[in-house]
């Protein structure tokens, strides 16, 4: 039996014709591989005067691949003409008729995608124009399930604050990142992920938690995941007054709520844990317990 190597050496052409369409089918699969779809989910309730800059600066992204799921959980004001006026093939628009809150219409947006990868977007906020790309070659590139990228917070249009900061990123660096997350708090921001749909469909946002929602979802992942971070500013969150409720009961209900559930936590981890809720989200004194919430 001739030996392949043989075979090419009688027959030159053959040989370079193999090359060629070994050529063409690698050049097939990485393009596939760097063109899948990306579901960019946008939950929104009456924001119809500020949800099109959002949408916008999804659609002019250099990654082009993509689908904008707009979730309106049972607004009353224009969003839908808002949003129709951008007339966008690649926009799917989704009218809930009762506002059950912003981790519902995320889970349904997901349930409701057609990409392989998924990404959130706020009614408020802005993506720069590489976002979607940057993080899916750094997905790409690093392998990973998971990718978030560094943020800007503007707050009421007067100040804002850089997240990872410093501390954190040096966390990131040493592979601390848990450790980082459950002691001093949630960094990772719903806007700045970009995660494959088949990982985040096993956890999707819990609707029972009124408050801290991002830190609960990033809190069950992270053990679980290969994580990646795109160390650049992609995205701009603006955190108006009506952004977030700062009702006390709701934080308390949802300190309950994180404090029944099983992370994976060791013993040191879970020490850690407590101590944040007391004294970073509660402003509980050091001598009080979270027994009396």
């Amino acid at each position: 039996m001739m030996l392949l190597n043989e075979f090419f050496y009688v027959n030159p052409i053959l040989y370079k014709l193999f090359l060629f369409t070994l050529f063409i089918l690698i050049s097939h699969l990485k393009l596939e591989i760097m063109n899948q779809k990306i579901s960019v989910i946008i939950p929104t309730f009456n924001r119809g005067n500020l949800i099109r800059n959002s949408i916008k600066s999804v659609l002019n992204q250099t990654y082009k691949n993509l689908e904008v799921i707009v979730v309106d959980d049972g607004s009353t004001d224009n969003t839908k003409d808002v949003v129709d006026k951008l007339e966008d093939e690649r926009i799917k628009y989704i009218k809930l008729e009762e506002n059950k809150g912003g981790s519902n219409a995320r889970n349904i947006g997901i349930q409701n995608s057609i990409g392989k990868y998924i990404s959130f977007q706020d009614s408020d906020d802005i993506y720069y124009p590489d976002k979607l790309e940057m993080q899916f070659k750094n997905i790409i590139y690093k392998k990973s399930n998971f990718d978030f990228c560094k943020i800007k917070v503007i707050f009421n249009e007067s100040y804002s604050k850089y997240y990872p900061n410093r501390r954190q990123e040096n966390s990131i660096s040493n592979g601390n990142i848990f450790d980082e997350l459950i002691s001093r708090g949630n960094f990772i921001s719903t806007q700045a992920i970009l995660i494959k749909k088949n990982f985040i469909s096993k956890y999707l946002f819990d609707p029972l938690i009124p408050r801290l929602q991002d830190f609960d979802l990033i809190l069950r992942m992270i053990p679980k995941v290969k994580i990646s971070y795109t160390k650049k500013v992609l995205v701009e969150l603006h955190v108006q007054k009506d952004s977030l409720t700062r009702s006390e009961s709701k934080l308390k209900k949802a300190v309950k709520i994180l404090l029944k559930k099983k992370f994976h936590f060791n013993s040191n981890q879970k020490k850690l844990f407590l101590n944040y809720i007391n004294t970073e989200i509660l402003r509980i004194p050091p001598n009080h317990s979270t027994k009396n919430i």
